[in-house]
């Protein structure tokens, strides 16, 4: 493909980012597809996220994802929010529209599609979160929607976790709890737990050795164990759930459906996910 001067850029706002595969997702889909886009990964540091986010418009930059730790710090500087990203209070897509700047979230709806396409149910299930981030947020509030019954989240600030279940509780008919993220917390609200998922960074490439917990023979064996993570396809807590004989779900497919859902935000079209999917699982080693 030639770069030229008609070149649509996409990207990818974050830090660090050297686990990410959006860059060789979307640029191989875009080199099968036709299209004269590009995909670039940005690693902004912290204190640098507002000149990025104006950046953005400044190049005409067509639009960006939104990853850790700047999902819920880069909304003050957009102009405009879907109802989605109002309402779980993250953004993990920017649109740019002649220079007004939208942002978007497609984190929950990947989810659920993953979900889905697992056979997972949602109506009526207690799930337990490990981690109450953006991304938490997102998923959190869309379970609600699809009539979960209830919903625990459990952080390392306990602050953050209360947050979010308090706003899990205004938005949804699911009741909620929230504790600080240590062993006797886990132990006390994973039992009885339909679902449980990792929404921390804890396991991630390269540290895929960690795992937020270690023990989970308290869980029935008809939980199912979620982790957001792709990178590692297996991440150490999923390899502990797999050996208690547990239904586990990698963040492939979440990955997957949500960056379709992005392409269709900002290039208006429908990729292929089959082919996505087998540039990453051959990325991966899945192949």
């Amino acid at each position: 493909m030639e770069i030229n001067t008609e070149t649509k850029v996409l990207g990818l706002l974050g830090n660090p980012l050297g686990h990410s595969l959006s860059p060789l997702m979307h640029n191989a889909f875009f080199l099968k597809a036709g299209l004269n886009c590009v995909y670039l990964p940005f690693q902004v540091p912290p204190d640098d996220l507002a000149r990025a986010v104006e950046g953005i418009r400044a190049l005409n930059i067509t639009g960006v994802n939104v990853t850790i730790p700047f999902k819920e710090s880069v909304i003050p500087y957009l102009d405009e929010l879907s109802p989605t990203a109002e309402s779980c209070g993250a953004v993990n897509v920017i649109k740019n529209h002649n220079g007004r700047l939208i942002g978007f979230n497609t984190d929950g709806t990947g989810f659920m599609a993953a979900l889905r396409e697992e056979s997972v149910q949602v109506e009526g299930s207690r799930v337990l979160f490990i981690g109450a981030g953006g991304a938490a947020r997102s998923l959190a509030l869309i379970l609600g929607q699809e009539n979960a019954a209830h919903i625990d989240f459990l952080d390392t600030d306990y602050q953050r976790a209360h947050a979010l279940s308090e706003t899990l509780g205004s938005k949804s008919h699911c009741t909620s709890r929230a504790a600080l993220m240590n062993d006797a917390s886990f132990l006390e609200f994973s039992a009885g737990s339909d679902i449980i998922i990792n929404c921390s960074p804890i396991g991630m490439y390269p540290h895929v050795d960690q795992s937020p917990v270690n023990n989970l023979d308290v869980l029935d064996t008809r939980s199912v164990l979620c982790d957001i993570i792709y990178n590692p396809l297996n991440t150490r807590f999923l390899e502990i759930g797999q050996a208690r004989g547990l239904k586990t779900i990698n963040g492939l497919g979440m990955f997957i459906n949500q960056g379709a859902f992005t392409l269709e935000i900002l290039l208006g079209i429908t990729p292929d996910r089959e082919y996505m999917r087998s540039i990453l699982e051959a990325q991966l080693g899945m192949q």
